[in-house]
């Protein structure tokens, strides 16, 4: 209706943009109320005109982007966070790349924050035949935690080597392993001794010392491995400014990796938790609290839980962060 008809308190009202509808049109349009000096102000800092980049890029930096004249076309094409992957590379290797974002942003005012990313724990086969070996669909084999020696052929009846001393703990008959990020799907079909009798539901090629997943079981590994210990240390000591810890399971990952920092001048580095399993989704609510801010790892969420489910996880996790707050 006629805004002279509009209660009191609404005629009162001053707001930037209000829809309406147009009586001789079936879409929505907008219309400006008069302008004002903060309103002005407002819409310069956000507008079209401003080059903040609205949405923050995290950008993975490699070998073929560490060098300056590529760390500075990234930031040109909106970069804002620079990521190292502490699984592969040496401190040697890491320090230059942080260097080389350094001098990027050096005498200038942008800005750019470094994002150090954690291995973390994990499980792990051994080694194969030549590398590579062909596992065919119902070949079955024993996964082992008993001789880090073995060698595996993929052959009915042979061992493959695993690093997780507490499998029995987490798996019982009729489970589904995973391994190589799901690529070969296995079925326990039985136990024997402390070993995993199991059959390939599919073939696939895989190599040595592959991830192995445990889809909807708990795993009870350290939240904090030897490597990441000296990962975090080295951290602070470089003075990143965001630390992604992987896997994390429960609040008190975050907390004893808090404490750490604090113990070695790292108060102010930002601890981001990666969810990638479902007892990371299980407790999320807990690590949201204590977490400066929430990565949702698809990739190893697919693994560990039914792919169509990974959306829905994934917009659960960003909402509840919008709600108070946090990055996402």
């Amino acid at each position: 209706g006629a805004k002279s008809n509009w209660p009191e308190c609404l005629r009162s009202l001053r707001v930037p943009i209000i829809h309406i509808m147009d009586p001789s049109s079936s879409l929505h349009k907008l219309r400006r109320v008069p302008s004002s000096p903060m309103l002005d102000h407002t819409r310069e800092v956000l507008g079209a005109k401003s080059n903040w980049p609205k949405t923050k890029i995290i950008c993975t930096i490699g070998p073929a982007s560490r060098e300056p004249e590529m760390l500075e076309q990234l930031y040109d094409a909106g970069m804002r966070c620079a990521r190292l992957n502490f699984s592969h590379g040496t401190y040697e290797y890491h320090a230059g790349t942080i260097a080389n974002v350094r001098q990027v942003l050096e005498g200038t005012s942008r800005t750019c924050s470094i994002l150090l990313d954690t291995k973390g724990p994990e499980i792990r086969t051994g080694k194969v035949v030549d590398g590579e070996v062909i596992v065919k669909e119902g070949t079955q084999f024993v996964l082992t935690n008993s001789d880090a020696s073995l060698v595996f052929d993929g052959k009915d009846g042979s061992k493959l080597y695993h690093d997780y001393d507490r499998m029995l703990d987490s798996i019982v008959t009729g489970d589904t392993v995973m391994v190589d990020d799901g690529l070969l799907n296995l079925t326990v079909t039985g136990i024997m001794d402390d070993d995993l009798l199991v059959r390939a539901n599919n073939t696939c090629a895989i190599g040595n010392t592959k991830g192995v997943n445990l889809p909807g079981k708990p795993v009870y590994l350290p939240a904090v491995t030897e490597k990441d210990l000296q990962d975090i240390l080295f951290g602070v000591q470089q003075g990143v400014d965001f630390i992604a810890v992987s896997f994390v399971r429960q609040a008190a990952d975050i907390e004893l990796i808090r404490e750490m920092l604090a113990e070695q001048g790292g108060e102010g580095i930002r601890l981001i938790a990666k969810i990638e399993n479902q007892q990371g989704l299980d407790n999320f609510e807990e690590i949201l609290q204590v977490a400066d801010g929430i990565m949702v790892a698809r990739g190893d969420l697919g693994v560990e839980i039914p792919l169509p489910k990974v959306f829905v996880a994934q917009k659960m996790m960003m909402h509840k962060c919008n709600m108070v707050g946090k990055i996402c």
